[in-house]
């Protein structure tokens, strides 16, 4: 017999799987079914079955990362993906995951999974021979995600060089040459989101990398890596000025762009670096780019030149700088007005272009907005929204994120009665710390003003905003404490205990932890 194991958080799918077919006429006993990847990980390491059929979009550990662990445990473990999404046949030619079938769930019928069923058994007897009497080559082709995975763990680490190209030389990767260039591979969130649903990034970011990997077949000596972060290439090179390196990587990323275009329907973009280095400086290249990574926020075009030696500009505090058009957009969305919101958000990207706000600050004002229309519509918010929102590294993809759910929030908007709006406070709550501006504001304290109960009030101002109550508070002071430094003379004590800082030197530090400055250095920034 040979033993399977189901997967799938949809109780009523594994029960219609049980129930499909007769297991044991196939010869497969089904050793158990899990609703949880976390614990379908565990029974794993329990049963060992030969066999997995796990759906794609769980929550924790998604489909294919479950695979991913469950490989590492048995290399020669089969797997049959379920998926509740039609437009996957889209998509399915260029993924290529190391999986035997792919069921779409609700076009699934008892033949469709017999014959699925067959054909991963006719594949387990074909490999029932034991691991030690495979060949080098069939073990590498099982496991070379895995070990192409650990060799830019090292890379990251700065092992010694040497040791790394020996590495990479039983991985088929010859890294002859002492030049590299590293570059970075992003999908737009805002395209992916036109098309997909959140729990298909991972399998569409493997997309990206397995088409960029069949593309760069034809490219010496570069090499892809499906990293945590992005999808990483690394160049290896050889000196040559009779020849354009910078045109030939171009060339190559330029294919990649058409040809996921065409098979996923997604536009991406690639940030590499002009300058070369050797194989021991790879680790510090690649943290320093992440580290930078809103370095390009302002830029539109899709293939970007990175220098390590430029240092990223410094972003400027917003404030209550886009306050106005953060109104205007409730405004907008409560009149149905698309086209105003499209001329608002306008405003917002000259405005952040011009003065370079900074890019973590705007999403969370963005987030934060949206989170208050948000509420007037629906009890509870999309979270995955946010959370592709906090994950954008180019403001183009906010700004169409942001104007893609502001849309479906009129459209939302269309479909009820005024009686079943529902009015946030946060106007009320914003009132309270200006009339109490030098206390120390607790959630408790507006919770009884709003006479609410204060564990509902802490959640229901968690959902309303995307913070805790007492970051909103010290943000908000900030603010103020802002306006003060800029518009008077009052000295930095004056303006601490009028926020209701007693001790300076901890409004110094919340006050640095929100606008990357200290006051006195604020103050001289501005020219006051």
């Amino acid at each position: 017999m040979i033993n399977i194991m189901l997967v799938d958080d949809d109780v009523p799918m594994i029960k219609y799987l049980r129930q499909l077919i007769n297991w044991e006429e196939l010869g497969l006993n089904v050793v158990g079914t899990s609703y949880s990847s976390i614990k379908a990980l565990e029974m794993f390491k329990q049963f060992k079955p030969d066999l997995v059929i796990t759906d794609i979009g769980l929550p924790q550990m998604n489909g294919i990362e479950l695979a991913s662990e469950l490989k590492q445990i048995k290399s020669d473990v089969r797997m049959i993906f379920l998926t509740c999404h039609e437009d996957f046949h889209y998509a399915q030619k260029a993924i290529q995951l190391n999986a035997d079938s792919y069921l779409i769930k609700d076009e699934l019928t008892k033949d469709q999974l017999e014959e699925s069923l067959k054909d991963s058994i006719n594949k387990i007897k074909e490999t029932s021979v034991s691991l030690e009497g495979l060949s080098y080559r069939e073990i590498l082709n099982r496991n070379i995600e895995i070990l192409k995975h650990s060799l830019f763990d090292r890379l990251i680490k700065r092992d010694e060089p040497e040791m790394l190209i020996q590495f990479a030389k039983k991985l088929d990767i010859n890294w002859q040459y002492p030049s590299f260039i590293l570059g970075t591979g992003h999908i737009s969130l805002s395209t992916f989101m036109e098309k997909y649903s959140y729990q298909d990034l991972s399998i569409l970011k493997y997309g990206f990398y397995n088409i960029s990997c069949d593309v760069a077949k034809k490219y010496h000596g570069i090499t892809f890596f499906n990293e945590e972060e992005s999808i990483v290439f690394v160049y290896n090179y050889r000196q040559n000025i009779k020849f354009d390196h910078h045109q030939y990587i171009q060339s190559l990323l330029i294919e990649i762009q058409e040809k996921i275009c065409e098979l996923l329907g997604l536009e991406i973009s690639f940030i590499y670096g002009r300058q070369s280095f050797d194989i021991k400086n790879i680790g510090f290249v690649f943290q320093h780019m992440i580290h930078n990574r809103y370095q390009f926020f302002y830029h539109t075009e899709h293939i970007l030149n990175w220098d390590k030696e430029t240092k990223q500009s410094a972003f400027w505090p917003i404030s209550r700088l886009l306050d106005k058009e953060m109104n205007e957009l409730v405004i907008a969305v409560k009149e149905k007005d698309s086209k105003s919101v499209k001329e608002i958000l306008t405003v917002i990207t000259q405005t952040a272009a011009e003065k370079n706000l900074d890019p973590e600050e705007l999403k969370k004002v963005m987030a934060r907005r949206i989170r208050l229309i948000e509420l007037q519509y629906i009890e509870t918010g999309n979270e995955e929204f946010y959370s592709f929102l906090e994950e954008c590294s180019r403001l183009s993809d906010v700004v169409k994120l942001v104007e893609n759910k502001l849309t479906q929030l009129i459209q939302w908007n269309g479909k009820m009665d005024g009686a079943s709006r529902r009015e946030p406070k946060l106007q009320e709550i914003d009132q309270y710390i200006v009339q109490n501006l030098s206390e120390n504001v607790t959630s408790t304290d507006v919770a009884a003003h709003l006479y609410m109960n204060p564990s509902y009030f802490s959640r229901y101002f968690k959902r309303l905003t995307g913070e805790n109550f007492t970051d909103y508070v010290h943000r908000f002071k900030i603010g103020v404490a802002i306006k003060i430094l800029e518009q008077t003379g009052e000295s930095v004590e004056e303006v601490a205990i009028k926020c209701g800082y007693s001790d300076r030197t901890y409004f110094s530090k919340v006050f640095k932890k929100y606008t990357k400055m200290t006051p006195r250095e604020y103050r001289s920034k501005v020219g006051y």
